[in-house]
């Protein structure tokens, strides 16, 4: 990506996309290969092209601005979550790309004129006032986005000079080229199949232990909890509530009981008065009884349990407590509950016994797993299977009775295999035998411009793997600050 194409007033963000020279992909340039050394002003050096700290803050401010425009939410963060996600370090691979690039054009003899330069910038409408340049426009905007007049006059020579160097590459791929990616996805394939179901295995008792002992740290028991808890009933606390207390309550709450703006009457929602300060003292009566059971002047029956039986996210505050924690009064039921945990084991092994049922099933599908690759091998050469006709490596749908996943399971399978006949192990378990009889490019695509167009990224993607690995072999990185390598 070139640092020019004029996007906004308010960001001056200038980028020119290069089709076939992607080097803002990150990861194209390797860290941790490089020396690390003082040079003030500068933050690295690439073969003669030095990279300033100015062109590093501009390059980074133009990756923030485009992510605060891209991505919802961006704004919303600070400069530190922002310093987190490593757009310090992306914006100085850009530069580090450009830098290898610049390198070359050295190397070529290409370069930029003050006059090209200066028409690229009176070209821009950012900068013109009724259809001509503005010189004065050009500077006050340059100044409301704190750029120095020199340094984007040079991201401007810097995005012209990799412009001239994108020119020598090729931009198109060749009917030939297109024409051989498109052969694979034209291929179709007719095809013979045959299922084979398991049969039913005997399992012996020795067996079924010998499997057990082998696995039974697999076959563990339910994770117990031991706990110390209390509920805290408002209903409990009725007795020896008065009337004033209700009143007092009532006074302090009394934007929670109006009406339309209109302050409703005590009488009128005294029910409600109580339900409220109840639920009040039982939270205070939780808290006391929470601050006594981590102090430990607090002694509660405890319980242990498999299955904890209160709701879905109280349950989940206990699984992440730690031994000998108190979980914070949470309302429920209508009510307080305060938790301890006493223990907690998640290590207990079932015995043979409880666990067979389970041995029987997971031993009984590897025999039978066993039972149907030995079947498969041996009939796979000279099966006679049921024609299911053409399939595509973009095959949609269901074969025979095998499920839509199992039948885009098969359908890879047999592309990806270099042979006319096989078969596949599928989950179940089920074995199904394949013979492909015959074969043609005849399969007609749907949309070849976007094939086209994704071609063409791919065949960029292989030439810019190509050209970085020269660049990086021709040109050293010395960067010279240690943070930007974390």
């Amino acid at each position: 990506m070139i640092a020019w194409m004029q996007k906004h007033k308010k960001y001056l963000v200038v980028t020119i996309w290069i089709s076939t020279i992607a080097f803002v992909a990150a990861g194209m340039i390797g860290w941790g290969q490089y020396n690390f050394s003082f040079a003030s002003g500068s933050v690295a050096k690439v073969g003669r092209i030095l990279i300033t700290q100015e062109e590093l803050d501009m390059a980074y401010k133009q990756l923030v601005d485009a992510y605060s425009q891209s991505i919802p939410n961006f704004k919303d963060l600070d400069e530190k979550q922002i310093k987190a996600m490593g757009l310090e370090r992306s914006a100085l691979q850009v530069l580090i790309n450009q830098a290898l690039l610049k390198n070359l054009a050295l190397d070529l003899g290409l370069g930029v004129s003050s006059n090209e330069i200066i028409a690229e910038i009176k070209k821009s409408s950012m900068f013109q006032k009724d259809g001509h340049f503005d010189e004065d426009l050009y500077k006050k905007i340059l100044q409301e986005n704190h750029y120095r007049p020199s340094a984007f006059e040079d991201n401007v020579k810097n995005a012209l000079i990799l412009q001239k160097i994108s020119a020598l590459f090729p931009k198109a791929t060749t009917p030939l080229e297109f024409d051989s990616f498109l052969w694979a996805l034209q291929l179709q394939d007719k095809v013979r199949i045959k299922i084979l179901e398991p049969q039913a295995v005997a399992l012996r008792e020795d067996d079924l232990k010998k499997y057990y002992e082998q696995h039974k740290n697999t076959y563990k028991k339910p994770t117990s909890y031991t706990l110390e808890s209390v509920e805290v009933k408002p209903d409990e606390l009725k007795a020896g509530i008065s009337t004033q207390q209700l009143q007092d309550y009532y006074q302090k709450n009394k934007s929670a009981y109006s009406k339309g703006g209109k302050l409703e009457d005590f009488e009128h929602v005294k029910d409600k008065v109580q339900q409220a300060y109840l639920l009040h003292k039982a939270q205070e009566v939780a808290l006391e009884k929470y601050l006594a059971l981590k102090k430990n002047t607090l002694k509660l029956n405890a319980k242990t349990l498999t299955s904890l039986p209160y709701s879905g996210e109280i349950n989940q505050k206990i699984e992440t407590l730690r031994v000998g924690e108190v979980l914070k009064p949470q309302n429920y039921e209508d009510g307080w509950l305060v938790v301890k945990l006493r223990a907690k084991d998640s290590n207990q092994i079932q015995t043979f016994e409880e666990a067979k049922a389970q041995v029987r099933v997971a031993l009984g599908a590897i025999q039978q797993k066993e039972q149907l690759e030995k079947e498969a091998s041996q009939q796979v050469k000279n099966f006679q299977g049921e024609d299911i006709g053409t399939i595509t490596s973009d095959f949609q749908g269901t074969i025979h009775d095998l499920s839509p996943e199992q039948s885009k399971k098969l359908v890879r399978h047999i592309f990806n295999q270099p042979y006319k006949q096989g078969y596949m192990i599928l989950e179940g378990p089920k074995a199904v035998l394949y013979q492909i009889y015959a074969q043609d490019f005849k399969h007609a695509l749907k949309d070849t411009h976007t094939l086209k167009e994704a071609f063409g990224n791919l065949k960029a993607q292989s030439f810019d793997g190509v050209l970085v690995s020269m660049l990086r072999a021709q040109y050293p990185v010395t960067l010279y600050s240690k943070n930007l390598q974390e």
